[in-house]
């Protein structure tokens, strides 16, 4: 996308990494956090699997981590990277609730928990419906 994501979690974040394959679209968020005055994210022209594979192996860790991957779901090498980082926390946004739950299912094995799930639907009169679930490795009190 155009980095919205990124941006409005920048507010309160030290640091925020957005990772897109489309080369228009970093464009696009590059200038859209300029024009919104955001100093505090860098966007990668990569895919974010192999982007996070990279940054698993090279040591590096995140607090959070939040995921849109496409209707298809993320990947196994993707959900691995994201402990390996040490992520307490993992936003995942999906467009598709039978591959949530195929997802979900894969990072409860290695410690996630689902601690809250909102359902956006964003085209009223159609079945879908976006779904943003919040997982933890430390379940709240």
């Amino acid at each position: 996308g155009i980095g919205t994501i990124g941006i409005i979690a920048s507010k309160a974040a030290g640091k925020v990494i957005g990772v897109e394959l489309n080369q228009d679209a970093v464009r696009d968020a590059v200038n859209n956090a300029k024009m919104n005055g955001i100093e505090n994210i860098r966007f990668y022209c990569n895919d974010a699997g192999r982007f996070l594979v990279n940054m698993a192996e090279q040591g590096e860790k995140a607090d959070v981590v939040i995921m849109d991957p496409p209707r298809s779901g993320s990947t196994e090498e993707f959900m691995d990277a994201v402990g390996k980082l040490g992520a307490e926390k993992v936003v995942y946004v999906s467009c598709n609730p039978e591959t949530l739950a195929r997802d979900v299912r894969y990072m409860k094995k290695m410690g996630y928990r689902a601690v809250e799930a909102w359902l956006v639907d964003m085209f009223p009169g159609t079945v879908h419906v976006e779904t943003v679930v919040e997982l933890s490795r430390k379940i709240k009190d």
